[in-house]
């Protein structure tokens, strides 16, 4: 039998075409409400009218430069604080000289130079297969793989700028023994390229950013500034875990100074600006019939009785929102700015003028602030004016991690341990380094056994001495700085490995991070207490930023951030293992 379907549909059905009366929102017992705005209070009057406007005198003085503790200042220039104080060499990896090889190429064909011009520089300038890549255990089968194609059929771009820079002024070797008439052609390609990599990469290399601390494993730097009194002070500068310089990275130095930099003018400035309300995501409209967004559920919020910080959110949404107000300053990128006055006027003709809440000092760990300078080593005052600083913030472009460093405590070994987590391979990809200890261990031949010792089948046991430890764990030994203080420092250890026969050698870092340029002659020490019981973690990533002319900068920056806690290396001495 065939079905019937029924197709219904649920629509209001008003009895006439006026809508005023669902509109009223008539209230059944408006002596409740009544009674109810009495007891909130809403009918007590006050004194105050809402603001019209606001009358704001500031004084304005840009910052002078930047700078390491003890050396001269550098001016800032057109580029985040983050790039001038964090850079370092981009690391030498075959990749980065098969790019820049191919980018010079590029610029040979552009100048329209010959094919000699090419050939002359890629017989000077070859990428060599090294004797290594042609094994097929070698440990790094990325970087082995990528040279044995790249070598021979591209220049080694980064041999050819480093030539560049030892030849300055004149030109490298091969551009003598091309013809006369390919010459301006070859001199204008390498001026090209020169300029290319200090504009993308500004240097290559190995060496560390100058202002990098490796026995704290952080930046080091100050920022000079022309106070908005007239006079030049020394802000300590402290990048946060993301390796930002916001406001709250810099702290004044009382007493600090630069006496070779010369204040700049200050410029005092006047303005009446209109206020408004404070809105933000979610916040609840003002009027009764105002169609809400609902990107917030407040009947879903359930705050504990101990979140006093969610209630106080709650309680200014709800109840408090329309009494607050923002006024906008602009200021200059790279200036401090002083309120020197703030007078609000209200729709009454009244005058009132705002002071700072935080003006007067109060007691160590009882002032609550906010975009305001702190004074290093004073915990009872701020200074009087703002720092905007040239910072790229969060408006970044993070690449992965090029390197990845933990520094954990073992109590079971009762020691410290630098394990890389990750570091680059031939070709400036991210290694790990478990597979870097894989890799190792297969191409790793056991040691050989001496005439005078038995074969292994004779015995069960045989006596090691300590167990085997991956590459990718440095040890830190404790170092005694001063006995009488008891102050003690982590230097950098290495274990030993036994590569073949019964030979052995050091294992050293891998990575950057424990290979610090500027102690590379000497022992290599951290400061016990940047090694807590949580762990370190330092990081290397690629960061890339557009600034406020348009400009793209590309940079490396070490981020320094808590860690996962202890650990375990799992070394151990005087073992019987099985002879098997």
């Amino acid at each position: 039998m065939p079905s019937i379907t029924w197709w219904n549909r649920l629509e209001p059905r008003p009895r006439s075409a006026d809508i005023t009366e669902a509109l009223a929102a008539r209230i059944r017992d408006p002596l409740w409400m009544l009674a109810r705005q009495w007891q909130f209070g809403e009918f007590r009057g006050e004194d105050a009218g809402s603001p019209a406007y606001v009358e704001i005198a500031t004084s304005v003085a840009p910052m002078l430069g930047w700078r390491t503790p003890g050396q001269t200042t550098t001016p800032l220039g057109g580029a985040p604080l983050e790039e001038l104080v964090e850079t370092e060499a981009f690391g030498v990896d075959l990749a980065l000289r098969v790019e820049v090889g191919q980018t010079w190429e590029a610029l040979l064909a552009k100048e329209g130079a010959p094919a000699a011009v090419r050939d002359a520089f890629r017989s000077t300038y070859q990428i060599a297969l090294d004797p290594e890549a042609t094994l097929a255990a070698a440990p790094d089968q990325e970087g082995a793989r990528f040279q044995r194609v790249c070598a021979g059929r591209a220049p080694d771009g980064v041999a050819i700028y480093l030539a560049i820079l030892a030849a300055h002024p004149a030109a490298p070797a091969p551009v003598a023994s091309l013809p006369v008439a390919a010459q301006p052609a070859a001199r204008n390609a390498l001026a090209a390229l020169e300029a290319w990599v200090r504009d993308v990469y500004d240097d290559v290399g190995l060496a560390d950013a100058p202002a990098w601390r490796p026995e704290r494993l952080e930046y080091a730097a100050e920022v000079v500034i022309t106070k908005p009194d007239g006079a030049v002070a020394v802000l300590a500068a402290s990048p946060g875990r993301e390796a930002d310089f916001d406001w709250y990275s810099l702290d004044e130095r009382p007493g600090a100074t630069d006496s070779l930099t010369p204040p700049a003018p200050v410029r005092v400035e006047r303005r009446s600006v209109l206020p408004m309300h404070v809105r933000f995501r979610g916040m609840p409209n003002h009027r009764f019939w105002d169609f809400e967004s609902g990107v917030m559920d407040f009947g879903a919020i359930a705050p504990d009785t101990r979140d006093l910080a969610k209630l106080l959110v709650i309680d200014f949404m709800l109840v408090q929102g329309n009494d607050w107000f923002v006024v906008p300053v602009r200021m200059d990128v790279g200036s401090s700015c002083r309120v020197d006055s703030l007078i609000v006027y209200d729709v009454f003709g009244g005058e009132t003028l705002v002071e700072r809440a935080d003006r007067e000092p109060v007691i160590a760990g009882e002032r609550w602030t906010m975009f305001s300078t702190a004074i290093e080593g004073d915990a009872t005052t701020v200074s009087d004016y703002f720092v905007m600083t040239p910072t790229a913030a969060t408006c970044l472009e993070v690449g992965p991690a090029l390197e990845d460093v933990r520094l954990i405590r073992d109590q079971m070994a009762n020691m410290a341990w630098a394990v890389e987590h990750s570091t680059e391979n031939g070709v400036g990809e991210s290694w790990r380094g478990l597979e870097r200890d894989l890799a190792v261990q297969a191409t790793t031949p056991p040691p050989t056994i001496g005439a005078n010792v038995p074969p292994q089948d004779a015995v069960p046991v045989r006596y090691q001495l300590q167990s085997v430890v991956p590459e990718n764990w440095i040890p830190l030994v404790p170092v005694a700085l001063d006995p009488a203080s008891g102050e003690v420092a982590l230097e950098r250890g290495a274990m030993v490995r036994a590569p073949g026969g019964n030979t052995f050698e050091l294992v050293l870092p891998h990575g950057r991070i424990l290979l610090p340029t500027r102690l590379l002659s000497q022992s290599y020490r951290i400061r016990e207490e940047e090694v807590s019981r949580a762990g370190t973690r330092v990081t290397r990533v690629v960061c890339r930023s557009r600034w406020i002319d348009g400009s793209t900068h590309l940079w490396i920056a070490r981020r320094k951030m808590a860690g996962a806690g202890e650990g375990s290396s799992g070394l151990r001495f005087d073992l019987a293992v099985p002879a098997r």
